[in-house]
């Protein structure tokens, strides 16, 4: 029996769609390729104590807005999400595990303050998933909508503290 070219090209469709580059968002905008280098140095080599992302103002691509060097404080992180605004970052923390060692982990933070208007804040949300994707090996997200959020110990828990 032939084939059925309309359900072949459903097919064509679901393998062009699963190939799809995992570095477009939903939204269409792309991550730059320095946000994996950089996120891959912070992993493997400790080399940042955090990394803050943004959108473009063209609103096409994902890149570095500002890097904190190692041992950087939780304050210092914290002044680097603007008011009024939106913004991506990873976070290296200190986490107590259950066996009472200590050890470090990323975790990924949306940044969506309230106060920023509509549209931002809805290309962050539909870019979001595409850029967690590429920065592989984050398995924990917390989302902070005002400056309260950013606890330093909810954060940590978060990301695994007991």
């Amino acid at each position: 029996a032939k084939p059925n070219s309309r359900s072949l090209h459903a097919g064509q469709r679901l393998r062009d769609a699963d190939s799809e580059d995992k570095s477009t968002m939903s939204s269409g905008v792309l991550c730059a390729d320095e946000c994996l280098k950089e996120f891959e140095d912070m992993k493997i080599r400790n080399a940042y104590q955090y990394i803050v992302f943004k959108i473009t103002d063209d609103k096409k691509s994902i890149v570095i807005d500002v890097k904190g060097e190692p041992g950087a404080s939780f304050e210092d992180f914290t002044s680097k999400l603007p008011d009024g605004g939106c913004r991506y970052a990873v976070l290296d923390v200190e986490i107590n595990t259950k066996s009472g060692a200590t050890t470090n982990k990323l975790i990924f933070i949306a940044w969506s303050d309230d106060n920023a208007s509509v549209k931002p804040k809805m290309l962050y949300a539909s870019s979001k998933d595409a850029l967690k994707k590429t920065l592989s090996g984050i398995n924990e997200e917390y989302q902070a909508t005002d400056r309260g959020d950013l606890d330093l110990t909810e954060i940590k828990k978060k990301a695994g503290s007991v």
